[in-house]
């Protein structure tokens, strides 16, 4: 499959970005040397009016949902990536907002964030979202054709130092994981060819595509081998894999690996373990940020610090389940952890 691409620069965005800009909101840092970003699917996070694509159990006019409720669930949501990053982190990534009023809303909770990034013209009712307190300097959407949602690429300034960050959330595997791979697919090829077209302008450049990708790093083999995967890890010889379909996105948990062969190959710091959803009890891995080969560099730029998928406490159940949202008692959070990484200015 080859997906179109459509780049959109968009007023929409930026109008947010004025709009927050206005009314006072915390001053972005200095040239700090240390930078957070976190990622989380906020779990169908609605606002208290009725937009015609509501999912169930959220209509307002049928009684599901009010301002009350929801005014919880921003409450609660800020509290678990307050868990995970005390004061909030330098850049927040999200899946599954509605629309602009519930990233703004959000971000109050969270203290504030200067600059708030939502996709417009989408074609499913929930979509990514970016805060940041970085200073973003350009923003896009882009689409692949058969993927209903779009990504965003913010590129921002991370204390004198350029970072771009694409944030994602590809199809889910609702309708059979063999079925829906072609769409993931066009999800990755989409951001494998961003990716490359500004690692040929730099290819220093430090670039992280966060998100619920909802596929595992090592999907390939958890298929048997049987379809190609959009992603496809890579364990250390040069010639792997050898059977990426058109468009798959090679990941490797080895930096050595990343900086070998002639294709564009990207790291992912999944290797260190932990999980952040579960399926019928089993761990998954399907929520990513996934690296450019310059942020692994020691000299100049940017570089990896860290990254953490453990869960506090607070945000599990009984079982050690992630605490989703529940309608009924209007309690939980997300069925989806919270995941951390801390990059830092190299010397």
């Amino acid at each position: 499959m080859r997906p179109t691409r459509r780049s959109i620069l968009t007023p929409l965005i930026f109008a947010a970005i004025a709009a927050c800009l206005l009314s006072g909101c915390r001053a972005a840092p200095g040239r700090d040397r240390r930078f957070t970003i976190v990622s989380y699917n906020l779990m169908t996070l609605f606002d208290p009016v009725d937009q015609g694509g509501e999912y169930p159990g959220f209509s307002v006019a049928g009684g599901e949902w009010d301002e009350r409720a929801y005014r919880q669930r921003i409450g609660a949501l800020a509290r678990a990536v307050l868990a995970v990053a005390p004061g909030g982190p330098d850049v927040l990534v999200v899946q599954e907002a509605e629309n602009l009023r519930v990233l703004e809303d959000l971000s109050a909770a969270l203290g504030g964030y200067r600059w708030i990034l939502r996709s417009p013209a989408e074609d499913a009712p929930l979509g990514c979202g970016l805060l940041s307190r970085l200073p973003v300097t350009s923003a896009r959407a882009h689409r692949a054709s058969t993927a209903p949602r779009l990504m965003l690429e913010a590129e921002l300034d991370a204390g004198g130092r350029t970072l771009v960050v694409l944030a994602a959330h590809w199809k889910s595997k609702l309708g059979g994981a063999a079925e829906t791979e072609p769409v993931r697919i066009a999800g990755a090829a989409l951001a494998g060819s961003v990716i490359a077209a500004r690692l040929r302008e730099d290819p220093g450049l430090a670039i992280v595509l966060a998100g619920d990708l909802n596929e595992n790093p090592d999907e390939f083999s958890r298929a048997g081998g049987t379809y190609p995967t959009a992603l496809l890890l890579r364990r250390g010889a040069p010639g792997e894999p050898g059977d990426a379909a058109a468009g798959s996105l090679a990941i490797s948990f080895d930096p050595a690996t990343v900086a070998s062969g002639g294709y564009l190959s990207l790291w992912s710091p999944w290797g260190a373990g932990g999980w952040s959803y579960r399926f019928r009890g089993e761990p998954e891995r399907i929520d990513h940020f996934i690296l450019s080969p310059g942020l692994l560099g020691e000299s100049g730029g940017l570089r990896f610090s860290s990254f953490s998928a453990e869960a506090p406490d607070c945000l599990l159940d009984a079982a050690g389940n992630p605490m989703g949202w529940d309608g009924r008692h209007r309690s939980g959070y997300s069925d989806h952890l919270p995941i951390v990484l801390t990059l830092e200015s190299a010397p």
